[in-house]
């Protein structure tokens, strides 16, 4: 059976039953937490009697929920998450999230050329397709990294998968899942930043990254990165795989992400 238990756990005890239609059944029973802590306590009040993976449920995501006592009511609808899923929502944060509308086709090398960008990569030109093409309505969100990390460490977690995961099956997920945009849409984005709309992009020196199509099987997808310092902005193009660890400071630029799924 399953008790609630004065700590934070369901303890389960597997009980006779003497029926020889039901040799050994599960039975629940309820004890009234006196003592319990606030996880306990919060999720006795909204009905909880048993939840089939409470007790295995390791420290950090009984943390986790004592610090989020308002998302227990969706645990007890959906159950509560895998360790997995909580290591994702503690990852990020959601900053802003921004709609853009269609956008039409043009050639890389009139990408990050206005004139408000005092730098651009030449690299875009030899890594990236020579067209960007049209694109469809979207909605970009921008999230905060509460850790340094790399790249692939980033990607990783937002897609669910593990942090051993090649490079080239992070790119081709993320071009799957439509996470990856044209470099015209990212521009579209800090153009927008730069004419005082709120989305969420960094302009204070710290970078700002975009997951954007290489055309290239090997490596589906780079990194374009901007900086803003002073009143110009510098944009650069990184791999995908490289080892760098970036600072928490910077925001990351997802298209058409499911946060839900981050458990934000």
């Amino acid at each position: 059976m399953f008790i609630i238990h004065s700590r934070s756990a369901l303890i389960p005890l597997r009980t006779q039953d003497f029926n020889s239609r039901h040799p050994a059944r599960v039975t629940l029973r309820k004890e009234t937490p006196m003592s319990g802590t606030p996880l306990i306590k919060r999720a006795y009040n909204l009905g909880l009697k048993a939840v089939p993976n409470f007790e295995t449920l390791p420290d950090d995501v009984i943390a986790y929920y004592e610090q989020h006592l308002d998302q227990i009511p969706r645990a007890l609808a959906r159950g509560f998450v895998p360790a997995e899923e909580v290591k994702q929502a503690s990852f990020f944060s959601i900053i802003a999230s921004t709609a853009l509308g269609a956008v039409a086709g043009k050639p890389t090398k009139k990408c990050f050329a206005g004139s408000y960008y005092a730098y651009r990569d030449t690299d875009f030109d030899r890594w990236l397709p020579a067209d960007q093409l049209q694109a469809t309505p979207c909605e970009i969100t921008t999230l905060a990294s509460a850790k340094d990390a790399t790249f692939a460490q980033w990607v990783s977690t937002i897609l669910g998968v593990s942090a051993s995961t090649p490079t080239k099956t992070l790119g081709s997920l993320l071009i799957e899942r439509s996470h990856a945009m044209t470099l015209v849409q990212a521009d579209n984005v800090v153009g927008r930043t730069e004419n005082g709309e709120a989305t969420g992009m960094q302009t204070n020196g710290y970078a700002n990254f975009f997951f954007v199509e290489t055309g290239n099987e090997d490596d589906p997808v780079s990194v374009a990165r901007v900086r803003r310092y002073a009143s110009r902005w510098n944009a650069y193009v990184d791999g995908l795989g490289d080892v760098i660890r970036w600072s928490a400071g910077g925001r990351i630029l997802v298209r058409n992400l499911d946060a839900s799924k981050l458990g934000l």
